[in-house]
């Protein structure tokens, strides 16, 4: 096994720490990639800029983050053990397999009008489109954040999306 800074940051795998979604990129970005949204997060959390009394904790996990993607060692083992979670997690347990019974199709159920389920999907479209309008907002303190950051300047939590 790998020793050094990947072991007791970055693994075991957990969702919640996954670099790829800490640095905003997909799994097969190139170095390039890996690089340019190291630095984005490095001008973020880097000392000297951000004054919060996290920002040497979070450049440090920045740090480890570049040296792991740009080593091909550390790099497969991060992605082999990231895999393995994902596939341990989409198997069907025994549990799952018989927990609910069979689904019986019978005609005494009562179906929705149409005219209901057109208005239905128009009010789920109308609000969907109101939420990618939205700016992003930090997930912690709510506050609007420039677009392109991965990171809320004020407290250090990742994005959201929309509103």
């Amino acid at each position: 096994m790998c020793r050094g800074p990947m072991t007791p940051r970055l693994l075991p795998y957990t969702p919640e720490r996954d670099i790829y979604q800490l640095l905003g990129i997909p799994a097969t970005s190139s170095l390039d990639e890996i690089n340019a949204a190291c630095r984005r997060l490095a001008r973020t959390f880097h000392p000297d800029i951000n004054r919060s009394g996290r920002a040497t904790e979070e450049m440090q996990v920045v740090n480890t983050v570049r040296e792991v993607l740009t080593d091909p060692e550390w790099r497969a083992i991060y992605d082999r053990e990231r895999y393995r979670f994902h596939a341990a997690m989409s198997r069907p347990t025994e549990g799952m397999i018989h927990s609910w019974p069979p689904m019986e199709h019978s005609r005494t159920h009562r179906r929705s009008r149409p005219v209901a389920r057109y208005l239905r999907a128009a009010v789920v479209g109308v609000g969907a489109a109101i939420l990618s309008l939205a700016p992003p907002r930090c997930r912690g303190c709510r506050a609007v954040v420039a677009n392109g950051d991965a990171y809320c300047i004020t407290c250090g939590t990742p994005l959201l999306g929309g509103g």
